[in-house]
C-alpha cells in the first residue's frame, strides 16, 4: 500500500506487539527485508507504480509469488496501481485481502456531523466494494489498528487463517493478537495440542533409565511449556506493555498484575520447583518406579504424562482467563470513549 495508510501500525496490531516502526512521516526504510515475529514473516512493501517501484516486475522484485498471502492497504480507496496489482496476484494465486485501514477516523468525522458509526460504516464498505467492481480479492475489510478488537481485523485474521496449510495455521494462530473470540477458541485449541505434545515428551522422559535426571527434564519441559503458553495468549511483557497502553490506568495495572501472578506461578526455575514439589506423590512414584524392572518404566511414563498434562490445563485456564478479561476490556474501549 501507499505511505500514510497505516501498514506499520497495522502489523503491529495483528500481532499485538511494536515490532514494525511507526511515525508521522515514512519510517519503512528496509523496503523487501522482513520484519520478524516468532514464526511470522511480514514484508512491509510500498505501493507499485512510482519511480522506484514501477508496476512492470514489481511482484518479481519483492518475490511476492512465494508470499502465503498479500494484504492491500489503503486509508480511503483503491487506486489504479492497486486495482493492477491485485488482478497480477489473481494470475499467480496468491490471496490477496484488500483492506481499508484508519476506518474510526472516518467515523469519528461522520459522529460530529451527526452520521452513526453503523451508517458511516456502511457508506464506506459499499464504496469500497463499488471500488472493486470487476476484481477478486478475497475479502474486503474495514479496520482500525488503534482499535484491533473493533471492526473487521478479526475477520481478516480468521479467513487469512482458512488458506493456510496445517502447520502454518498453527504457528500463525499461536502468533497473532487476540481480536476476536473465534481467535481466543483457537488459541485454546493450540495451547492444548501444546500441552499434548509436552505431556508425550514427559511420558518418554519417563522411561529414562537414571533415577533423578528425568527430574532435571521434566523442569525443563514445564518452563518452555509455560512460556510458550504465555507466548500464545499475549501475556509476556512486550504484548502485554503494548496492548494495555489503550486501557486506562487502573484497568491496564489490574491486568498487568495478573499477568505478573501468571509470570511468577509457572515461568521461572524457583516457579516450577515450587510446581514439582506439590506434586510431591507424583514425583515420588516416578522415581521408586524406576527400580521396577519393564513396568516401572510404563509406571514412570504415565506419571510424567499426568503431571505434564495437569500442571499444562492449569497454565491454559490461568492464561485464558486473564486474555479474555483483556479482550473483553478493549471490546469496552469505544463504548466508554462514546459515553
Amino acid at each position: 500500500g501507499r505511505s500514510g495508510t497505516g501498514k506499520s501500525s497495522l502489523i503491529n496490531a495483528i500481532v499485538g506487539e511494536e515490532i514494525a516502526k511507526v511515525g508521522e512521516i515514512e519510517t519503512t526504510m528496509s523496503i523487501g527485508k522482513p520484519i520478524e515475529h516468532k514464526g511470522l514473516n511480514f514484508f512491509d512493501l510500498p505501493g507499485c507504480s512510482t519511480n522506484n517501484f514501477p508496476r512492470e516486475g514489481y511482484i518479481n522484485q519483492f518475490g511476492i509469488q512465494d508470499f502465503d498471502c498479500v494484504i492491500l492497504v489503503t486509508a480511503d480507496r483503491f487506486y489504479e496501481d492497486d486495482l493492477f496489482l491485485i488482478d497480477e496476484l489473481n494470475k499467480i494465486k496468491v490471496p490477496v485481502y484488500a483492506v481499508r485501514n484508519k476506518i474510526d477516523y472516518s467515523i469519528d468525522r461522520g459522529e460530529r456531523r451527526g452520521v452513526s458509526a453503523d451508517e458511516t460504516y456502511s457508506s464506506v464498505f459499499n464504496n469500497l466494494k463499488e471500488n472493486l467492481v470487476g476484481y477478486r480479492p478475497k475479502g474486503v475489510y474495514l479496520t482500525s489498528a488503534d482499535y484491533p478488537q473493533e471492526y473487521d481485523l478479526g475477520k481478516l485474521l480468521d479467513d487469512i487463517y482458512s488458506v493456510l496449510g496445517n502447520l502454518k495455521k498453527e504457528r500463525f494462530m499461536a502468533d497473532i493478537n487476540i481480536t476476536s473470540e473465534k481467535i481466543l477458541l483457537q488459541k485454546k485449541e493450540i495451547a492444548k495440542k501444546l500441552v499434548s505434545r509436552y505431556s508425550l515428551l514427559s511420558a518418554a522422559n519417563g522411561i529414562n533409565p537414571v533415577p533423578g535426571l528425568d527430574i532435571s527434564v521434566d523442569a525443563g519441559l514445564l518452563l518452555k511449556m509455560g512460556k510458550d503458553i504465555q507466548s500464545i495468549y499475549g501475556l509476556n511483557e512486550e504484548q502485554q506493555s503494548f496492548n494495555l497502553e489503550f486501557l486506562g490506568k487502573n484497568k491496564a495495572s489490574i491486568i498487568a498484575t495478573k499477568a505478573l501472578q501468571f509470570s511468577t506461578k509457572y515461568i521461572g526455575k524457583e516457579a516450577i520447583m515450587l510446581l514439582l514439589k506439590k506434586a510431591g506423590a507424583v514425583i515420588a512414584t516416578k522415581s521408586a518406579a524406576k527400580w521396577i524392572p519393564f513396568v516401572g518404566q510404563a509406571i514412570s511414563a504415565t506419571a510424567g504424562f499426568l503431571l505434564t498434562s495437569s500442571l499444562g490445563d492449569d497454565m491454559i485456564k490461568d492464561a485464558e482467563k486473564i486474555a479474555t478479561e483483556t479482550f473483553n476490556a478493549f471490546k469496552n474501549i469505544r463504548i466508554r470513549e462514546e459515553i
